[in-house]
């Protein structure tokens, strides 16, 4: 398969109903990309998940029509410079690799809306990660981040935020700032409090707290997202009084907000309607 030809590429090149050509070489067990892929100029999707990839070819650059790239389940240690060559690239998803860095190149791909890096070895993202104004969609769960990266506040279009799985003990002010906000993921952190900030996220829809450090139910959480309709906070060792509140709320609350309270080794779930 890694000597793949041109002609036998075009031959797995499936046209999207929208008319965008797309390559699928998921699957197929590559340690490397072949060479005949660069040299198709119209690609706009490549999607080369669940190979054994350590490395991505300098020549990936060549695919200047490329808004799609999916390079999920590889063993990628880094990304070559080249790919921020790419100025068309809206998606790019390098979930579950080997990355512990991201390089300063992808500040270029002014067009991306949607990067997951989740499943990787990170610590941190590079300031010029702010320089993405476009981007709406940002995954990094499942890291070892032990603070939210600061690039993320220049994210002002951000929808959706996903920082689960890392090894956050609380969350910055500036949280509020991201208005836009639509879903923010903080699940199976360290966090043991909430900061008030994060009432100024009107837009807010959804709201994972599952598996923290809680020991206190910020009521003002209920109160001030009145547009919030689901709020996980199960999981955590909420004191007396802090469970206190939570029913409290509950028994206060009109409208179709609910917790979802998760038994310990199962997937059954038993639910605090809100109404």
């Amino acid at each position: 398969m890694e000597n793949i030809s041109a002609e036998a590429s075009r031959e797995y090149i499936e046209t999207e109903i929208f008319g965008t050509s797309a390559l699928d070489l998921s699957d197929r067990q590559l340690s490397k990309v072949p060479e005949a892929v660069t040299d198709l100029k119209d690609l706009a999707k490549l999607k080369l998940d669940r190979n054994n990839l350590t490395e991505l070819p300098r020549s990936i650059n060549k695919l200047k029509n490329l808004k799609w790239l999916y390079l999920e389940e590889n063993q990628l240690t880094y990304l070559p410079d080249s790919i921020g060559d790419l100025k068309e690239l809206w998606m790019l998803t390098v979930s579950k690799n080997q990355l512990s860095a991201v390089p300063t190149c992808v500040q270029h791909l002014k067009k991306l809306e949607v990067l997951y890096l989740d499943g990787n070895h990170l610590t941190d993202l590079p300031e010029e990660f702010g320089d993405l104004k476009e981007l709406r969609e940002l995954s990094v769960s499942n890291n070892q981040l032990s603070a939210v990266p600061t690039c993320v506040q220049q994210l002002n279009k951000l929808r959706k935020l996903f920082l689960a799985g890392n090894h956050l003990t609380d969350l910055p002010e500036w949280i509020g700032d991201l208005k836009e906000l639509r879903v923010l993921t903080l699940t199976n952190n360290l966090l043991s409090a909430i900061p008030t900030s994060v009432k100024h996220l009107k837009k807010l829809e959804m709201l994972f707290l599952h598996g923290n450090q809680l020991t206190d139910f910020p009521e003002w959480i209920i109160g001030d997202l009145k547009g919030l309709p689901l709020l996980d906070v199960s999981d955590n060792p909420f004191t007396v009084d802090g469970m206190r509140k939570l029913l409290k709320v509950k028994d206060k609350k009109k409208g179709k907000v609910y917790i979802p309270v998760y038994f310990t080794g199962g997937y059954n779930l038993r639910y605090f309607w809100l109404l």
